[in-house]
């Protein structure tokens, strides 16, 4: 259990991880210089499919959007004995800069889908089959949009980070306060409260209360969003030493003039409100057990529908 203690909120800091990428990047390069970024090579600064240029899926030709940028967000077991676990946590990171909104869609993991070149199976497993470019390409083939890029993070230290940006700050409902009382030995109280890096990692593993994995992808939405806030309000110094530490901690396909525009972007946005989504969305989706699973089976028509309707307006 220990070495999935941090991989149930490791998406929860990756757009903290962005916000921290243009810091460096308008500082003369220092990814390149130290060595601290693991991106793709290249500067071609467009976007395209992750799976690399553009995708013809069931008819539909999957072009770029300059307005739209999907970025698949992965979260992972970080046992460095295995080369691909399955990934805990997936969610769609949308920066729609017509709107100058950014959008945040959970998919839960134990969707039951077609991964391509294998058979149907829990959409988690396409990372444990072929890492984030299968997972990817599971996300465009079912889903029918295009993934512009992916980030994957592993943070062992993310208690720490919290920790430095100090806490993060969430309401808590009085089942949720009871279960961290208890895992922490505190004495939080139903309502808002500030989190320290323990704690926001214990509230975002918690599974047990409420409705099972689908508030568990919740809780990990609303980390994501305070950390957002709060790394948003830190000064240039904090935000440049922060990043020393995380950066080396994260593993991406994008090229770093993909990094500098996509941060440039988020930057710049006046953003007041992240807006969140789950897939399969409620009543889109039937529970089964197949093959000795319980799977979520989901009316791939309908969540297509409303994907693309969230993402794009």
């Amino acid at each position: 259990m220990q070495k999935l203690k941090n991989s149930k909120i490791l998406a929860a800091a990756v757009l903290v991880v962005i916000i921290l990428l243009i810091i460096f990047m308008y500082f003369n390069s220092h990814l390149d210089k130290n060595g601290l970024y693991k991106g793709a090579e290249g500067t071609d600064s467009g976007y395209g499919s992750s799976t690399g240029g553009s995708v013809n899926y069931e008819n539909e030709t999957l072009l770029p959007d300059k307005n739209i940028i999907n970025i698949l967000l992965v979260g992972r077991d970080g046992d460095p004995s295995v080369e691909y676990s399955r990934s805990d946590s997936i969610i769609i990171a949308t920066v729609n800069k017509e709107s100058g909104s950014i959008k945040l869609t959970s998919l839960m993991r134990d969707m039951y889908v077609k991964i391509p070149d294998y058979d149907y199976n829990k959409i988690n497993s396409a990372y444990a089959f072929g890492g984030m470019e299968l997972l990817a390409k599971t996300v465009e083939e079912n889903f029918l949009i295009q993934i512009d890029g992916c980030i994957e993070a592993d943070f062992a230290g993310f208690e720490k980070i919290i920790d430095r940006i100090g806490g993060v700050d969430v309401e808590l409902n009085k089942d949720e306060v009871y279960c961290l009382n208890n895992a922490c030995g505190l004495n939080l109280i139903e309502g808002k409260n500030n989190l320290t890096g323990n704690a926001a990692l214990q509230y975002a593993r918690i599974r047990y209360v409420g409705n099972d994995d689908y508030e568990r992808t919740e809780r990990q939405r609303r980390v994501l969003k305070s950390a957002f806030y709060k790394v948003k309000d830190l000064n240039m110094m904090e935000l440049i030493k922060l990043g020393y530490e995380i950066l080396p901690l994260i593993n991406t396909n994008l090229a770093n003039s993909q990094i500098l525009e996509l941060a440039a972007e988020i930057i710049l946005m006046d953003v007041s409100c992240i807006e969140t989504c789950r897939i399969p969305a409620d009543g889109k989706f039937t529970e089964a057990t197949i093959h000795g699973m319980s799977v979520l089976v989901p009316d791939l028509p309908e969540n297509r529908t409303l994907l693309k309707e969230f993402i794009e307006n």
